[in-house]
């Protein structure tokens, strides 16, 4: 029981973070997890947490490097390949060199090959730190697709070299020969282990879905499973572990990638599930190493270590700086201007080293990793200097996050924020554009199916103008507004009749229904809705024997008719007047036109020609929102939240009509 109270009291934590980043942005979420890990010691729980080192590593390990490499933007990689290579691996490799002898020289007690663990564990940045600090400032897009990039490949470069370098001290023996051949024995049997079990994996799911098993549960299952297979497997056949989850991760993007009707819920689902997985882990993370601070401040004072109080400061602070420092000169000197210059934001060198410099904060895989560190040699002694090494690795990590949060944005400008109004109304823009094209490619054959996505279409243009609308209203005026309109109504109705465009019969039954709606209470601002759909269905209720369906379609004519006549009115009235009020009633109005259009009149529906219109409009607005993210008149996020939105209504719509 402790331990489960325990894992809730960090789980409840890393759900506190997000609410303090929301209210605190200056401050980054890994920073406020720490704090709040920290503030967890501070409670009467008298649990200690402990893990089996190598359960650490893959507990925590794993899955992210899975999911980072299964998430990769390919195209955007390959474009910057040579770039994200050469900081990710032979930044990687020098790094490990240069600052591993140093730490050696520094702190004799930590033998080489510890050192070299050391380095390399702190090799992987950390991604999550520095896209939370994006969000505040303006980073150059093509130097944050480098560091993306970057973040993804080092962590298997970097935990590659610290698996090397711990294999090392724990044989005793270390060779620059040997361990070259090995590595390449390893590193690529890891790969093509990677590459076989998904190669098996697709079978695996081919034949499940032979047997019709299209459950998003058993395929999320399955998908979870994947990194913990891939590395034990590969770790028992003696090759990397880390680089089959890779190569499994990078196979995976591209199979994800082919579309098709009934793998869209489950990309959605496993986007979903694997995010709020791996965030959870990588905030676990973090608090786990917030409630070890304390201890590991407290040890400082009582000569545990070979090595004084300042002396362990001073040299946190100066790897750190080394750590920065050659991440500058080698992106200073080695990555070639044109590859992260753009004509819309042109940057010197010296910023641009700066840059990459500063957005190298170390995090979850480097923690990760030092924590998965042995506590004895293979000869039974203990590790030597363990609890040292992971002092250094935990304050070069806090050192790196502050620096990235809070000295980063200094030296970058800060991101404008985004015009909500201004990006809503582009938003409209595109639907209404969308919705325009639809109309005009209406024929005898495609009505119907035309009819039901322009319903879809009309209920978003509503909502979202809703959305802009304040919330201040004053009702009385509402109500009374409502009931002139609905007097309109009557009146167009009473016209209709006298002219002839609608017999008695109709006429009494809609005029029965709008009585109903002038009497119903103004109870909130769903009340209209719920009288609509009301309408909806006692029209489908209706009736009579000479023909039922004849009358019904006939109302739901009439309703459309009144419908256009008001949004007129509406118009005339908004030239000279634009109120909230009117707003809110032009787009209840626009409401009733989709439910028309989605319970009307129409028969049995086309499938096959709903299903191709439907993927033509989606394709419509995907590539107006490309459009629109290129003219700069909205922001990138703006843009991925509207094509997961669209992604989310596919779904939707595809389990609401097939």
């Amino acid at each position: 029981m402790p331990l489960f109270e325990y894992i809730l009291i960090l789980l409840s934590a890393i759900f506190i973070s997000n609410v303090v980043n929301r209210f605190l942005p200056i401050v980054s979420v890994p920073i406020v997890q720490i704090v709040l890990g920290a503030l967890i010691t501070l409670l009467p729980l008298n649990f200690q947490l402990t893990f089996d080192p190598d359960l650490f590593f893959v507990l925590f390990v794993a899955p992210i490097i899975f999911y980072v490499s299964m998430m990769s933007d390919k195209k955007t990689m390959w474009a910057q390949r040579k770039p994200i290579l050469n900081m990710s691996i032979l930044l990687v490799i020098v790094t490990i060199v240069v600052i591993g002898y140093l730490v050696n020289f520094l702190i004799p007690s930590i033998p080489l090959a510890a050192a070299f663990a050391l380095v390399a564990a702190l090799g992987p940045t950390d991604d999550v730190a520095v896209a939370s600090v994006s969000k505040r400032v303006n980073v150059p897009p093509k130097i944050m697709s480098i560091l993306q990039g970057e973040s993804i490949v080092n962590d298997a470069s970097g935990i590659v070299g610290f698996q090397f370098a711990i294999i090392a001290i724990l044989t005793g023996s270390f060779s620059i020969v040997n361990a070259t051949g090995r590595f390449l024995m390893v590193g690529l049997g890891g790969i093509a282990v990677g590459l076989a079990l998904s190669w098996l994996k697709y079978l695996l799911v081919r034949w499940i879905r032979s047997l019709g098993m299209e459950n998003v549960t058993v395929h999320l299952l399955l998908s979870l499973l994947t990194p913990f297979v891939v590395f034990l497997i590969a770790e028992a056949l003696g090759v990397s572990g880390i680089l089959a989850i890779f190569a499994a991760g990078i196979a995976h993007s591209f199979n994800r990638d082919k579309f098709n009707p009934e793998k869209v819920n489950l990309n959605i689902a496993t986007e979903s599930v694997w995010s709020m997985f791996t965030f959870t882990l990588e905030g676990l993370v973090f608090v786990i190493l917030g409630t070890q601070l304390p201890t590991i401040l407290s040890s400082l004072n009582q000569n545990l270590y070979t090595v004084s109080t300042w002396g362990i400061v001073s040299y946190i602070l100066l790897i750190t700086f080394l750590l920065l420092f050659l991440r500058f000169v080698w992106a200073f000197f080695t990555i070639k201007k044109k590859t992260y210059e753009e004509t819309a934001h042109p940057i010197s060198r010296f910023r641009a080293g700066i840059i990459f410099s500063l957005s190298g904060a170390r995090g979850t895989v480097t923690l990760a990793s030092v924590m998965s560190i042995p506590v004895l040699l293979s000869d039974g002694t203990a590790f030597p200097e363990r609890d040292l090494i992971i002092l250094i690795a935990g304050g070069v990590i806090v050192i790196s996050l502050l620096i990235t949060s809070f000295i980063l944005p200094l030296c970058v400008e800060k991101t404008p924020k985004p015009d909500k109004y201004a990006e809503n109304q582009t938003h409209l823009e595109i639907l209404q554009q969308v919705m325009n094209e639809l109309k005009s490619s209406i024929t005898p054959e495609n009505e119907s199916a035309v009819a039901i996505i322009i319903a879809n279409y009309f209920n978003r243009i509503s909502d979202l103008k809703r959305k802009q609308i304040s919330r201040s209203f004053n009702y009385r005026e509402e109500k009374n507004m409502r009931r002139q309109v609905y007097e309109w109504e009557k009146e167009n109705v009473t016209k209709m009749i006298e002219s002839g465009e609608t017999d008695s019969l109709v006429a009494q039954h809609y005029l029965d229904i709008l009585d109903t709606l002038v009497d119903a209470p103004l109870k909130n601002k769903f009340s209209f809705r719920r009288n609509i759909i009301k309408l909806i269905h006692r029209i489908r209720r209706v009736r009579t024997k000479p023909d039922r369906a004849d009358l019904r379609n006939k109302i739901f004519s009439l309703m459309e008719t009144n419908a256009h006549f008001v949004l007129k009115q509406l118009e005339k009235i908004e030239k000279e007047e634009d109120n909230p009020v009117m707003r809110k009633i032009r787009a209840d109005y626009e409401f009733r036109l989709s439910i028309y259009h989605r319970g009307g009149r129409y028969g049995k529906i086309d499938k096959e020609k709903l299903a191709t219109l439907m993927s033509h409009s989606f394709q419509l607005e995907r590539d107006s929102i490309q459009s629109m993210l290129e003219a700069g008149r909205i922001s990138r996020e703006t843009a991925r939240e509207m094509r997961h939105n669209i992604s989310l209504l596919e779904v939707q719509l595809k389990k609401e009509y097939f």
